[in-house]
């Protein structure tokens, strides 16, 4: 079966274009896109210029949804013709569920499913009972038995109906501009023979945009056309019944007492309230004589389908098979990153470039909530606010993992029953994919980072605390043993991680690993196929020298900040730039940082002033400095992997790091220098030969820019974590 989803829009350019973008991501084939276009006074025809060669582009001369949507079906080339609004974010198996409705009974005239609101995790509707006078009942399940009087109704942006069963009753009813519209349509489809159901898994967000109707706080600045619709409804279904009179009278008295709630809850001024007070009765006048002239509706003759317009969907990437894989990373932006945020965020957002549908799991501090951010569905949920009860079958956890790991376990199986997600992708560290090694219906791939066990020989506050390091380093070292050897395989960002991984946790062999290096996305300021060109350094002789991490021992900051003391004496035209978090203890001098240290021994030089300390800062300054620095300096004593060098090397920087872990993987000779870190001598000598050398700092950073492109882009990141999931790649272009 064909689908034509229609899409009606008034001047919604700012959401519009998220909707078009949720539809791309959709896994049913047969389907086009309609978008009609009222008569918008802002720059929605700007914004659907891009979309132009994949989308049927429609206008209607009024703002009237109903208009709208009967122009949307009469030019629609599909069997079935799909509604959701310019604010609609509907889940990738959206469509598929709702076919397989339709094609399971002839006599299906209209299905929908389940809205959730902006939040993109309470309900906004789930299903819904109408009556002749146009009130609505609101449940979680269906109700057990049908009221008499009561119908099953459905709600605008999760729709869809048969287009033969549209013809039968002459489509949407022109009279209603706004609001009950496709109310009026599931009782005269029902009333018709037509069945109509809801179906649990086939899923819209309902974003929420203000309109031309109502504010950003849901407050209505009309309510013309509310109350005529809701007028005109009752008049056309229930006059056989009652009084005309009575029927106008009882709901105009039910219009005027929500705008004294809206007064008395402090909503709306007095201003507003006789505004829609006058509104109401207007409408009351206009919607009588209307149901007077137009006893039938204003229905329409809709025509066949005309096949030849099919435009077929065509999104933005290349055909072939798509991934579905839930990324799990308890911190996520916008939250503060880490390394693990950071690759988990570039992974999410490569892969769904490609077409293939990406879930986040992350934590929230507050509100669970859930957006469609560029292509990427991110799921922040809270951790489990009651213990969890142990896993017989695996180590126990620490309360605080295991709350986590449990919500995370959790929701994960949501998706795997609503969307058939089934793959998921988690750092060791956390171990925050432990509840779903060895789940039935999971893959789980574990990547390694620098984890517990690798971390502790760095981590004097651990060793010092004999209570913590019992209680919960060790169980947790413990558990990531377990998880190494339970996951369906394991991720390895460089050689020498899985080396050291080995060395520091038992019964290893026989496990399946897969050398998996990161990737970062370009710097927007750099043309992608772009190296620096040769330089022989500034003609003053100036340079930067850039530190980006943490002020900790493992990130080498103690080094840092010997070799500035020992050098920026002699280097009078060399800048110091230290970026990062610069207020944590140094547990080995307790109640004191590293950099409160540094400049009590030092504020007096008189290089001092060429020492710059940043604290965090956020990511388009990051990349700023990394394009304004000369040399990057991060002597790690320990990276699993390093992104900070791929940043300088993206910038077409060298760098100096740390021999040990990633770091004397990823920096060759010919992009920098790696250095012991047993003290601060090695990094002294690296960064003189640096600094009294510039034409070799530019040639390595010309080399630098090169492998980057060459190895270690977003794409190539995304290609490489698909040939391990499986996925081919695709063929062509489209």
């Amino acid at each position: 079966m064909r689908v034509s989803v229609v899409i009606c829009t008034y001047n919604r350019a700012a959401s519009l274009p998220r909707t078009l973008q949720a539809l791309d991501y959709l896994r049913y084939p047969l389907r086009e896109t309609i978008v009609v276009v009222g008569p918008c006074t802002d720059n929605t025809l700007d914004v659907l210029a891009p979309w132009a060669d994949r989308v049927r582009v429609l206008r209607c001369p009024e703002a009237n949804l109903s208009m709208a949507r009967n122009i949307g079906t009469a030019a629609a080339a599909g069997d079935i013709i799909a509604f959701t609004d310019d604010d609609g974010l509907p889940e990738a198996n959206w469509l598929d569920t709702l076919v397989s409705a339709f094609a399971a009974d002839p006599g299906l005239g209209g299905a929908g499913g389940l809205v959730r609101d902006h939040t993109g995790w309470a309900y906004q509707t789930r299903h819904i009972r109408c009556n002749r006078w146009g009130e609505a009942q609101f449940f979680d399940a269906p109700p057990p038995a049908e009221a008499p009087d009561w119908f099953i109704s459905l709600i605008g942006v999760n729709s869809a109906f048969r287009r033969s069963a549209l013809q039968d009753i002459g489509g949407f009813d022109e009279e209603y501009a706004y609001f009950l519209d496709e109310t009026d349509v599931c009782l005269r489809l029902l009333e018709k023979g037509w069945r109509i159901r809801v179906l649990d898994n086939a899923e819209v967000h309902h974003a929420y945009a203000p309109s031309h109707l109502r504010t950003v706080e849901r407050v209505p600045t009309t309510l013309y056309l509310t109350a005529r619709s809701k007028i005109y409804y009752a008049l056309r279904h229930l006059s056989a019944q009652h009084n005309p009179l009575t029927i106008i009278d009882r709901q105009r008295r039910d219009l005027l007492a929500s705008v004294g709630y809206l007064q008395s809850a402090g909503k709306i001024d007095q201003d507003a309230a006789q505004r829609l007070q006058d509104d109401i009765w207007r409408a009351s006048a206009h919607a009588a004589r209307d149901a007077c002239a137009h006893p039938n509706g204003r229905t329409v003759q809709l025509p066949p389908a005309v096949t030849a317009s099919w435009q077929a969907a065509a999104p933005p990437w290349a055909p072939g098979p798509k991934a579905r894989v839930l990324l799990i990373s308890r911190n996520y932006p916008p939250q503060p990153l880490g390394g693990i945020a950071r690759y988990t965020q570039t992974l999410a957002h490569a892969l769904a470039a490609q077409g293939h549908e990406v879930h986040v799991l992350a934590e929230t501090p507050d509100t669970p909530w859930v957006e469609f951010d560029n292509g990427v569905w991110v799921h922040r949920i809270a951790c489990a606010a009651a213990p969890a009860a142990p896993l017989p079958d695996r180590p126990p956890l620490p309360d605080v993992l295991r709350r986590w790991t449990h919500a995370v376990a959790s929701y994960a199986n949501e998706l795997r029953d609503r969307l058939g997600v089934d793959t998921a992708i988690a750092a060791l560290w956390d171990v925050e994919g432990y509840e779903l090694a060895r789940q039935p219906g999971w893959r789980l791939y574990t990547y390694l980072v620098t984890s517990y066990a690798l971390n502790l020989p760095h981590k004097p506050d651990w060793q010092q605390n004999p209570h913590y390091l019992r209680h919960h380093v060790q169980p947790v070292i413990d558990a990531e043993g377990w998880l190494l050897r339970n996951s369906t395989a394991l991720l390895a960002s460089t050689h020498q991680v899985w080396r050291d991984v080995q060395a520091a946790y038992a019964s290893l062999d026989g496990v399946a690993v897969h050398h998996l290096p990161f990737g970062i996305a370009d710097d927007p300021a750099m043309a992608a196929d772009s190296t620096p060109a040769p330089s022989a350094g500034n003609p003053s002789g100036a340079c930067t020298v850039l530190f980006v991490g943490r002020f900790e021992r493992r990130k080498g900051i103690d080094l840092v900040l010997q070799a500035i003391a020992a050098l920026a004496p002699d280097y009078p035209q060399v800048h110091w730039r230290l970026v990062g978090n610069d207020r944590l203890p140094d547990p080995e001098h307790p109640g004191t940082t590293h950099r409160q240290r540094f400049e009590r021994a030092h504020g007096g030089q008189p290089w001092f002033a060429r020492v710059q300390f940043d604290g965090e800062i956020d990511d388009a300054a990051l990349l700023a400095a990394y394009r304004a620095c000369d040399l990057l300096v991060a002597p790690s004593r320990y990276e699993s992997f390093g992104l900070i060098y791929l940043e300088a090397m993206r910038a077409g920087k060298p760098c100096i790091g740390g021999a040990d872990g990633g770091g004397g993987e990823i920096i060759n000779p010919d992009v920098g220098l790696a250095v012991p870190t047993d003290d601060a001598q090695p990094l002294i000598d690296a960064l003189r030969a640096l600094l009294d050398d510039p034409q070799r700092r530019a040639t390595m950073g010309q080399a630098a820019r090169r492998a980057y492109l060459r190895h270690y882009t977003d794409s190539a990141f995304a290609a490489r974590t698909l040939a391990v999931l499986g996925v081919a790649a695709p063929t062509q272009a489209q």
